[in-house]
């Protein structure tokens, strides 16, 4: 639908720049206002909804009890409803008594309508779920809000010029009951529901006032400011920390990675099994097998990495699309600050100097709620991990074969648990710059390309030259981290069975023999310990530099290059904010690639150790109905593997 049909769906122009922008006092077309202004908020609820749903039939709690609270939302949306279809039911009356009435007088209140009674049905499954606060409500209310004080200006300018309402008067008074009444409902979804009356997790002494409170104390962090001021006045003891999130326990967490690892597991055990085919015509059943893909998939083992994707990936994906918004608006900043600093030298109106200022902490304001709530999340998910993780893997040595045993020893496992589930939650917070450093970094030279041109490309060329080291440094660190662990588990092993046998070696006077044992060990730790710190060192080094070189090489190539271009105000503060911008992703970037070769040895070793041999439970059967309480028949023992040469005894009778 184009302007022109727009004009005649209103029938008033649709856009006039005159009106809005060229001019003293700024204002919109009733057009803008009765569809774009009034329709935004609508397309957000349609679109969001469907998140609403999945979080409330995913719900643990149900039935929030009547209240004065949420009696007040339902009767405020019965006025808004019955002001909609007021609106409706005036412009048919108008219509039929033989006056011309554009399409947007039906259209217009016909999606209010709609569009509220999808807020009242989400209301009502809200307190039927046992949802104390609704975030995508909230911001409904908020936006249609912002977007209603405009057309809200516009009647009370008219009024107080002409001393009465705009015609038709009716419309007008219809307006002002539903705004006063969206008001309402925005200022009664800043408070939380009481407590649902059924709840699938246990009652707690203390519990996290999190779920308790309304989603903008949620979005600011409101819940917490009374223990940061509690430990403010007093030292924090155990006694006043809350109890964790039931969605946070290991009782949550764990189930749903077992649900897909085992999944997993299953399908690579039954990969191999030949299939049959039965011959109606000869009477005989063939096996077919595909040895090839078969075999090749039989022997890879199976990797963590899918099933933390699934069991946690839903909230990774909700954070990274926060991270993506945000990233967008970073480049927000600039483009306004250039508008900002070009004002300054130009003659416009005061009021688009107060609109720059408003949007420029606007922006930042987004910005910084949306990189917290990221954070936030991006921490959760780390958690969730290590906690299934060292979960998983504790279970797994209890389970594991004499085998397996021998070549994971329990200096291995501890490290397992202590150090190689660390590292998720480590990499977990900064895992999407993967994706957003080169994005940020490609919107910062197209926005430098077009505020300094060619000159640009000195910059790029200069970060390019910087990423071989980049690549040279990954492939030391990924080998010293290898080393590193290798020592740790030696050095672990060995501290546990001083530990084990303290009586012995105290008896026989062996301290001084271990003990260099360990220092010796550990020597070999500080060594790789301090090649790791001197590349850090460097490539730290190099990084903080690089923004400054890429600057400062851009600067000098654009002034230069040509006589005529002049590096005023305008362009320098510009440039400097974008090259800002860019530092942090360059900065992040080595360090993130660093961390990836981290975590990718710890996923190798926590893969080998969890796809190793484990104990037949068939072996052992218990029977009720015999009498000695440990029968061995025809027994098979063996210090490691069943090889042949392995086997010591074999059938065993007792």
């Amino acid at each position: 639908m184009g302007i022109l049909d727009m004009d005649l769906f209103c029938g008033s122009k649709f856009w006039d720049e005159n009106i809005t922008w060229y001019t003293d006092d700024p204002d919109f077309t009733p057009c803008f206002e009765k569809t774009v202004f009034a329709w935004i908020p609508c397309l957000f609820l349609w679109i969001f909804s469907s998140l609403e749903v999945y979080y409330l039939l995913n719900s643990k709690y149900k039935d929030v009890p009547w209240n004065w609270l949420n009696i007040s939302k339902f009767t405020l949306m019965i006025v808004i409803l019955v002001d909609c279809l007021a609106d409706f039911v005036y412009a048919v009356v108008v219509n039929s008594g033989g006056q011309r009435v554009y399409s947007v007088d039906f259209y217009s209140p016909a999606i209010k309508f709609i569009s509220f009674c999808l807020v009242t049905t989400l209301m009502w499954f809200n307190k039927k779920r046992g949802q104390r606060s609704s975030g995508l409500i909230f911001l409904f209310w908020f936006i249609y809000s912002l977007c209603g004080v405009v057309q809200l200006r516009t009647m009370l300018r008219q009024a107080l010029r002409n001393n009465t309402l705009p015609d038709p008067i009716f419309l007008s008074i219809s307006y002002l009951v539903f705004y006063i009444a969206t008001i309402l409902s925005l200022l009664l979804n800043c408070f939380a529901e009481p407590e649902p009356k059924f709840s699938e997790y246990p009652n707690v002494e203390r519990l996290c006032p999190e779920k308790a409170s309304s989603f903008p104390s949620k979005l600011t962090f409101n819940w917490f400011s009374a223990l940061a001021w509690k430990g403010y006045k007093t030292p924090l003891e155990p006694h006043h920390l809350w109890h964790m999130n039931f969605e946070d326990t290991a009782q949550e967490v764990v189930p749903k990675f077992d649900k897909y690892w085992d999944a997993l597991v299953l399908k690579k055990s039954n990969v191999g099994h030949p299939k049959t085919s039965y011959l109606k015509r000869s009477g005989s059943v063939d096996f077919l097998s595909n040895s090839t893909s078969t075999q090749h998939s039989r022997n890879r083992p199976a990797s963590i990495l899918m099933p933390l994707c699934k069991a946690f990936g839903g909230t990774f994906l909700f954070g990274s699309f926060l991270k993506l918004i945000q990233d967008l608006l970073t480049f927000v900043s600039p483009q306004i600050l250039k508008l900002l600093i070009g004002f300054t030298s130009s003659q416009d109106s005061m009021w688009k100097g107060y609109a720059y200022a408003f949007l420029l902490a606007a922006t930042a304001m987004c910005q910084t709620l949306l990189l917290s709530q990221y954070f936030y999340r991006m921490s959760l998910v780390g958690l969730r991990i290590r906690t299934a993780l060292i979960s998983s893997i504790y279970r797994k040595a209890l389970r594991i074969s004499n085998t397996a045993r021998k070549e994971s020893t329990v200096g291995e496992v501890v490290n397992l648990m202590s150090v190689d589930a660390q590292r998720f939650m480590d990499l977990t917070a900064y895992l999407n710059m993967l994706w957003s450093a080169p994005l940020q970094i490609c919107l910062a030279l197209y926005f430098l390309w077009q505020t300094l041109g060619p000159s640009v490309l000195a910059g790029l060329a200069v970060m390019i030259i910087l990423i071989p080291v980049n690549g040279w440094v990954a492939n030391k660190v990924k080998n010293l981290q290898i080393k590193q662990m290798k020592n740790k588990d030696e050095r672990v092993k060995l501290m546990n069975e001083i530990l084990s046998g303290i009586k012995v070696l105290k008896l026989y006077a062996w301290e001084p023999s271990f003990e260099q044992q360990v220092h010796k060990i550990r020597n070999k730790e500080m060594k790789v310990l301090k090649q790791a710190a001197y590349l850090n060192a460097c490539t730290s080094f190099i990084w903080s530099c690089a923004p400054f070189l890429v600057s400062l090489v851009t600067f000098a190539v654009y002034v230069f290059i040509d006589d005529h271009n002049i590096l005023d105000s305008e362009k320098a503060f510009v440039s400097l904010s974008l090259f800002n911008i860019l530092r942090f992703p360059l900065s992040m970037l080595p360090m993130m690639i660093s961390n990836m070769v981290q975590t990718g040895v710890s996923v190798k070793r926590i893969n080998k150790f969890m796809n190793s041999e484990e104990l037949d439970p068939n072996c052992v059967q218990h029977d009720q109905s015999e009498f000695d309480p440990v029968v061995v028949e025809n027994g098979t023992f063996s210090w490691g593997g069943m090889q042949e040469q392995a086997v010591v005894l074999r059938n065993i009778n007792v």
